[in-house]
């Protein structure tokens, strides 16, 4: 059926939520969550408050001083504060992509970086980490794309609330970025650098509302966006947060066809917490999420200015085709599909959730910064996301794509996976990681256990198929994005795909006779264990 979501009513509260600076912890963002809360409860819908005190950083003041010359800097959430450290610009030359980069970490870690300022173009967090355990004493991060803007961003590694085993992860040295003509000029003038930083870090009380509009089951789909933003945030995340206002809306005016429930939320921590929100959500309710979650529904950026394209997917394998099929309904486009990344709020592949979006839209190809929201307008994190870069007509196409996303999910007898798909995503990983391994490791007890599973037949009645596609996806997912496993998160660095099977790849580098080789033989033998008896589990 058409989903019509009332866009004059989304832009309504749009306006009044982002006349606040929503930065979690603060003043806007509890007025923001009450404001979300009385809309609800106007709508009629059901709202529980939860209430936790969360570990937060604010930025409050970056400089960049080299040869005598003052540059525009920000610093970073976790950033170190420091009344100045100074040291020699080192450049290291980086990948532009802050969430794919997995190569720069390692010029990093090879290069003498003992009492120096590295320079970099890659701004991920295992960067970070390696130039912090390499002896830098500094780090600026130039950006990648030409945005006259300098970008807000954090530090952390760490996936929500540290634990005694995570907190020394995040980097204890000062970070700055600046714009990507500032850092062109230092890499070729070069200097010594001095770094001078300011952070607010520690415990904060924050409150996280979650609206729930109950189907005919205990089953329930998960729908949700971070509700803090940096400064006002208008597309990132002001237009989540009324895409998920309309879409419970909807939903409690369809509920009568709802044979599963739909849950909504809306997280606070995503932006000077690092998801710290949603990992909390994760933990409290981890037994109901694998027991009952059918699905998550990530909301982030959507309605952005000139953001027209959908040729991007991004979706656990079992999803794409689904939703690449609602976006062709609904746009006329046909997107191609990526595996969500290790970012945004994606704190649900513990318990075995399949997730579906997290960004939309985009802005043409020629019109795209080096960003991680908005469209991939320039203006992410900035100032300057404000009311005017976002549109009507785009929201309302999204909300569309995102309500009957959440609709299907709901109400079709069949859940609309295809668990083949997962099972033919990690088969193809693991032949690569066996292939990459050069005859240094033999998978083949997975892989047999992966074909065993993709040959067996789904039950054909609605009800039974959909436990048997759910109890096996609990299996895969965590085997397919995790390391850490169902009760722990890993870090927000990028990953690949069984993350516990990529050390295969070092064998061949690696002396046999040594004992490093035969270190990672074992732990590698382990894995493949672990992993085995889990695909087992997945069978019906």
């Amino acid at each position: 059926m058409a989903i019509d979501p009332d866009v004059n009513e989304m832009w309504r509260h749009l306006e009044r939520i982002c006349s606040w600076d929503r930065l979690s912890g603060g003043p806007g963002e509890a007025r923001a969550v009450d404001y979300v809360v009385e809309v609800l409860r106007g709508y009629g819908i059901p709202v529980q408050v939860h209430s936790f005190d969360a570990y937060l950083s604010n930025p409050l003041s970056g400089e960049l001083e080299v040869a005598g010359r003052k540059y525009r800097a920000k610093t970073r959430a976790f950033s170190a504060s420091t009344d100045g450290v100074t040291g020699e610009l080192v450049h290291v030359p980086g990948g532009s992509d802050m969430f794919k980069d997995t190569e720069t970490a390692g010029r990093i870690a090879a290069t003498d970086l003992r009492g120096k300022v590295v320079l970099t173009e890659s701004g991920s967090r295992s960067n970070m980490i390696a130039a912090y355990r390499g002896g830098a004493v500094g780090f600026v991060h130039m950006w990648p794309s030409d945005e006259p803007y300098v970008h807000e961003g954090t530090v952390s590694p760490v996936w929500g609330t540290p634990t005694p085993e995570t907190i020394d992860l995040i980097p204890r040295i000062p970070v700055v970025q600046i714009t990507q003509a500032d850092g062109e000029r230092l890499r070729a003038e070069g200097g010594t650098a001095t770094l001078r930083t300011r952070t607010q870090t520690g415990w904060f009380p924050v409150r996280l509302p979650v609206a729930d509009i109950r189907g005919a089951s205990d089953e329930f789909v998960l729908v949700a966006g971070h509700i803090d933003s940096w400064h006002l945030g208008v597309t990132d995340n002001g237009t989540g947060n009324v895409a998920c206002l309309e879409i419970a809306r909807l939903m409690k005016h369809l509920q009568p066809q709802l044979r599963r429930g739909v849950r909504v939320a809306w997280w606070p921590c995503h932006s000077n917490g690092r998801y710290a929100g949603s990992t909390w959500y994760a933990d409290h309710a981890w037994q109901d999420i694998h027991d009952h979650c059918v699905g998550y529904i990530n909301i982030d950026s959507p309605g952005a200015a000139g953001a027209t394209v959908y040729d991007l997917i991004t979706a656990t394998a079992e999803n794409a085709a689904f939703l690449k099929g609602i976006v062709r309904e609904i746009a006329g486009q046909d997107p191609a599909w990526e595996r969500p990344l290790r970012a945004g709020d994606q704190s649900f592949w513990g318990p075995g959730v399949s997730s579906a979006h997290m960004l939309l839209s985009s802005r043409p190809v020629g019109q795209r910064a080096a960003v991680g929201g908005c469209g991939l307008g320039w203006w992410w994190h900035t100032e300057e996301d404000t009311m005017d870069k976002a549109d009507r007509e785009v929201l309302a196409t999204d909300c569309r794509i995102l309500a009957e996303t959440c609709y299907r999910l709901a109400t079709d007898e069949v859940l609309p996976y295809d668990l083949t798909a997962a099972i033919d995503e990690l088969a193809a990983e693991v032949r690569r990681l066996q292939d990459a391994a050069k005859g240094h490791a033999d998978f083949s007890d997975l892989l047999g256990a992966l074909a065993a599973l993709r040959n067996r037949a789904l039950p054909t009645a609605p009800a039974a198929r959909n436990r048997a596609v759910l109890r096996a996806l609990r299996a895969l997912t965590p085997i397919n994005y995790t390391a850490a496993g169902p009760f722990d998160h890993d870090a927000a660095v990028p990953a690949k795909p069984v993350p516990a099977l990529q050390g295969a790849a070092r064998l061949p580098t690696l002396d046999p006779a040594g004992s490093d080789y035969r270190f990672l033989q074992t732990r590698l033998q382990r894995e493949q264990n672990r992993l085995v008896a889990a695909v087992r589990q997945a069978g019906w």
